[in-house]
């Protein structure tokens, strides 16, 4: 198997279904493989990472299981927390990538985002020009940590679907609403990408490039928490106590849509 000499950073594709993550994924890869469909699936986030390994079931306990090479996409939802597949894919050298399920998907877990998000260091939220940023995609957004919002990008998908005289107030209308909340917000055409990425012009991936190598500069790789000094073993004669059980804040139930914040007037701001 080859290796990397520093831990790389981890790089999250997110947005509803049929947004354009995966196509964006194999774009990146310069292959394809993360399945797209245009109707909403029943897979696991794929965890894609520099290296020659078989793939990987990763249990909701972090467990890990190996997998035949062509089971990568077969994996059941249930019980799995995503499945990493090593790729030899020259962009992977710098950052792992996380092809994540559609946040509206009705086939995804309620906490399937909440298991990997923590680990997450850059964020690239794909929405269609075409219904761009939904009511649903800023709720969900406005309740991750303003840490990872400063480290993100928004892409207008399909841009190419959009009239030439309405992709300024599509743009404008966007960047306006989404003021501070994403680093970068750029139009692409990810159907008319070619290789290589960064002489795309036409689609907008040599802007994306550019912007995902200033996030990269201003990200810090994930690092896991510490493990845990195991537990010495319980005087039986003592007292038994219940621990105070607190519930991690998950997506499904973050209750009502928080106010959004103040937007700035000025809609020909870059974010």
């Amino acid at each position: 198997m080859t290796h990397i000499s520093h831990a790389p950073l981890r790089v999250a594709l997110l947005g509803e279904f049929s947004a354009g993550k995966s196509t964006l994924a194999n774009l990146l890869l310069g292959r394809t493989q993360s399945p797209v469909r245009v109707t909403a699936t029943q897979m696991p986030p794929l965890w894609y990472t520099f290296g020659d390994a078989a793939p990987l079931r990763i249990l909701d306990d972090d467990t890990e299981e190996a997998l035949p090479e062509d089971a990568a996409h077969s994996v059941p939802v249930e019980g799995t927390k995503a499945v990493k597949v090593a790729s030899d894919a020259a962009i992977l050298a710098r950052f792992d990538l996380f092809d994540m399920p559609g946040s509206s998907d009705p086939n995804m877990a309620p906490d399937t985002w909440d298991r990997l998000m923590p680990q997450v260091d850059i964020a690239i939220w794909c929405t269609p020009a075409t219904q761009a940023w939904r009511q649903s995609e800023a709720a969900l957004w406005d309740a991750m940590p303003a840490a990872l919002q400063h480290r993100s990008m928004l892409l207008l998908t399909r841009i190419d679907k959009v009239s030439t005289t309405d992709r300024k107030r599509v743009l404008q209308r966007v960047r306006s609403e989404t003021a501070d909340q994403f680093r970068h917000v750029l139009p692409v055409a990810l159907l008319s990408a070619q290789a290589p990425l960064e002489q795309c012009e036409a689609s907008g991936l040599s802007e994306v490039m550019t912007a995902l190598e200033d996030l990269c500069t201003h990200a810090e790789p994930f690092k896991a928490p510490p493990r845990q000094p195991d537990r010495p073993t319980r005087d039986e004669s003592a007292p038994c106590v219940r621990p105070l059980i607190t519930n991690p804040r998950r997506v499904s139930t973050l209750g009502t849509v928080p106010k959004h914040r103040r937007r700035t007037t000025d809609a020909n701001a870059l974010i």
